[in-house]
């Protein structure tokens, strides 16, 4: 008798990613909802107006804000079943996985068993009696495989009904009505102020304590009423911060965009419009990177405050859930690095991410930027006017961004699920004074810290200042004139990490361009493909030691002056000294002023600290 294959397990209809998409647009309705019943609540009618007008106008005021009131609540209980539904298909997810691999398998077995038949001896008892014993083996498994496959299939069709009765719940006015005056309804407002709290604490670790103990209502009643406090609160799940990120994202877009159509927007306004657009534009990117076993996105918007820093925002976003993540890396960029400069920085740490998941085996890795300091930044860039561009570039803001990571840092630490990562700290540029000012100012908690094209390590006079020995590694490219600021002086942002009487393990960096146009090109070139830098920091993320070149000494490398004047010469540019312009246009400007910061560092951003 022919054996039955096991039919594979259905399609799954919807996709963790999917269901988490429309949540997101439920969940920021929600808070529209939410704020204008607040805001009604709490207004009511003019204090001028009187008589029975007046008083007619507050009765309505209070029946409309009750109506409001039932819709959140209803809301509420929405994104409590969409958010049960989403755990639910990352669940089964993972079960199909498994069992398409099993019924592949088996159905493998029979396949090979029926070529056995085939081939046998009919005249062979032995063979024949083996082969009947293999046949009712393989019936038993295939009939208890089946069992779980038709489990699997009747478990999602169940899922599907019981996310549809439960939207089903609470769509009408009645239904609303009833969830708002339920006895255990969440007291959001309460939550909200417990959770702020916490958070004015400093201790993340209350925060995930705190958190821990919240029922799943009351998380989707907290995430609509407050997204911004708890996208922002260190210690909260990443999960659940990219959830209300992208809830206050969502809402600001929409509200930002119709105060623009209506000729309304002010110039903050439309600077955190932008900032939420690109971050939009971002996740989209990665809408597809998604987690093969549990079908959820795996871009976590942790950080989203656009009207920061006075429109530049701040934010921070995650490849890869770092609250699940073996290997944990954040990135710090550098000079001009603001709310709008997240996509280049992401696709950088994107490249770093995937070579060092190629390198580390079975670990999984997360890769954060965040970009949320008060970097120096220009309107008009670098070159166009290099001294106006970093008059402000002293230590004050690498110091106040150093507390700012640190925290942020401790509130990643604080939401870890299971054994704790390894994290690596990233500094480029002036990101890496800050991150050293988090490591000496604030007690970084990382495990490795990486320096790259490093302008200055602030108050750290050795390795060991901001890191035990061994876990400090430098890149440091030769002709990159901003990681000569801090040789052989000491520079206004501190000393040169690279250098080899600083003490740390300095790691190989392609020189780059000896061409005075190409000086600051050099300055960015750390994370390009294929490069020996992005090798070497991807061998730190992965928990291995890339190899060690020599640290800087004096007559081993050219100091900026001769840099700066050997670049241009072999650019054809000796006609630069002389103030001539030539078609590269101002860089001129920039080594001039390069040169002259140079001869006097250590004294020319004192009063700008």
């Amino acid at each position: 008798m022919a054996l039955v294959r096991v039919s594979q397990p259905d399609p799954l209809r919807t996709t963790s990613a999917a269901a988490a998409s429309a949540t997101s647009g439920v969940r920021a309705t929600g808070e529209s909802v939410s704020d204008a019943q607040e805001s009604m609540a709490s207004q009511g009618t003019p204090a001028s107006w009187t008589g029975d007008a007046s008083q007619a106008a507050a009765n309505e005021f209070t029946a409309l804000s009750a109506r409001l009131d039932a819709a959140s609540a209803a809301f509420v209980r929405a994104v409590t079943v969409l958010d049960a539904f989403d755990d639910t298909l990352q669940t089964l997810s993972s079960r199909r996985i498994d069992l398409v691999e099993r019924v592949s398998e088996l159905n493998g077995r029979i396949d090979t068993y029926d070529a056995d038949v085939a081939a046998s001896d009919k005249d062979d008892a032995t063979a024949q009696e083996a082969l009947v014993q293999r046949s009712a083996n393989l019936e038993r498994e295939a009939t208890a495989l089946q069992a779980d496959v038709d489990a699997w299939n009747r478990d999602q069709e169940s899922a599907e009904q019981t996310v549809i009765a439960g939207l089903q719940g609470v769509d009408t006015v009645a239904e609303g009505q009833s969830a708002a005056s339920a006895p255990n309804r969440a007291d959001a407002a309460a939550l909200a102020d417990q959770l702020q709290q916490k958070v004015d604490s400093g201790d993340p670790e209350a925060v995930a304590d705190w958190w821990s103990g919240l029922s799943p209502e009351q998380v989707a009643a907290l995430v609509m009423h407050s997204p911004q406090l708890v996208g922002n609160a260190g210690g909260v799940p990443s999960e659940v911060r990219d959830e209300a990120n992208r809830t206050s994202m969502l809402s600001d877009i929409d509200y930002l965009t119709q105060r623009r159509d209506d000729g309304q927007l002010t110039d903050l306004e439309r600077q955190q419009l932008m900032n939420a657009e690109d971050a939009r534009d971002t996740l989209d990117d990665y809408q597809d990177r998604i987690d093969p076993e549990t079908g959820e996105n795996q871009a976590f918007l942790l950080v989203y405050r656009p009207d920061a820093f006075n429109g530049d925002g701040g934010v921070a976003m995650s490849l890869g859930n770092p609250d699940t993540a073996d290997d944990v890396t954040s990135f710090v960029p550098g000079l001009t690095s603001e709310a709008t400069s997240l996509s280049g920085n992401v696709e950088s740490m994107d490249r770093l991410m995937q070579l060092a998941d190629e390198k580390n085996g079975d670990r999984s890795v997360a890769a954060i930027t965040w970009i949320d300091y008060d970097a120096p930044s220009s309107g008009e860039g670098l070159t166009d006017d290099p001294w106006d561009f970093l008059q402000v570039a002293g230590q004050g803001k690498a110091t106040d961004g150093g507390e700012r990571f640190a925290d942020f840092v401790d509130g990643m630490r604080a939401s870890d699920q299971g054994p704790d990562a390894h994290f690596t700290a990233i500094g480029h540029s002036y990101g890496s004074t800050t991150v050293s000012h988090a490591a000496t100012d604030n007690d970084l908690q990382v495990d490795d810290m990486v320096l790259i094209g490093s302008p200055g390590t602030g108050s750290a006079d050795t390795a060991t200042d901001l890191m035990p020995e061994g876990h400090l590694f430098v890149g440091s490219a030769d002709y990159d004139p901003v990681t000569l600021l801090g040789s052989p002086a000491i520079g206004a942002l501190g000393h040169d990490p690279a250098q080899a009487d600083f003490g740390a393990h300095r790691f190989e960096v392609d020189p780059g361009s000896y061409r005075v146009q190409d000086l600051f090109e050099n300055h960015s070139s750390y994370f390009n493909e294929g490069s020996t830098s992005l090798d070497a920091m991807a061998d730190v993320v992965a928990g291995q030691t890339p190899d060690e070149v020599d640290g800087r000494t004096l007559g081993s490398y050219q100091t900026l002056d001769t840099l700066v004047v050997g670049s241009s010469v072999v650019s054809g540019g000796e006609q630069i000294w002389n103030g001539v312009e030539w078609t590269g246009g101002q860089v001129a400007d920039a080594a001039g002023w390069t040169w002259d910061r140079a001869k006097d560092a250590g004294s020319w951003l004192n009063p700008f600290d």
